[in-house]
């Protein structure tokens, strides 16, 4: 699957916490928001985020550090869109890129009421043959049927 380029920034000392490394939930907010940019590039209409799982802090990210957010699509279930999202940082010192923060972030497509919906029902009619074709394997995966999928 192909790794997109998300959201890219600077730290800023306003970012640090008392030890002078960033808050771990600003960095979260980061990820989380370079995830809902991935999953609106392939669905129309509302998803919500649901699970954070597998997050690895590597490394500190530091006052100056530029930050580059990358996203893949993981996997698709019926109601489910899996984005692994990797932090990487170019330190002001060495001028190196290299990945601090990895995780999996799942999001849950939802109708106005905040009822979970098939992924397939709002899939963007022009996303890659690669992604309708995860999609359409988890709406038939016995593991994400009907009433069985916890989300």
């Amino acid at each position: 699957m192909e790794k997109i380029l998300a959201l890219r920034g600077r730290v800023y000392p306003t970012d640090l916490n008392h030890m002078g490394g960033v808050f771990g939930g600003w960095i979260m907010g980061k990820m989380d928001k370079s995830a809902s940019i991935t999953v609106e590039g392939l669905v129309i209409g509302q998803a919500a985020t649901v699970f954070v799982t597998d997050l690895h802090f590597k490394e500190p990210v530091k006052n100056g550090d530029i930050f580059t957010i990358y996203t893949t699509v993981d996997s698709i279930g019926r109601t489910s869109i899996r984005i692994h999202v990797d932090f990487h940082v170019r330190r002001r010192d060495t001028n190196c890129e290299c990945s601090v923060v990895d995780a999996i972030f799942t999001f849950v497509t939802v109708d106005e009421a905040h009822n979970k919906i098939p992924v397939l029902d709002v899939l963007r009619h022009d996303v890659e043959q690669e992604i309708r074709a995860m999609a359409q394997e988890g709406a038939k995966n016995p593991r994400y049927a009907k009433n069985s999928e916890k989300y």
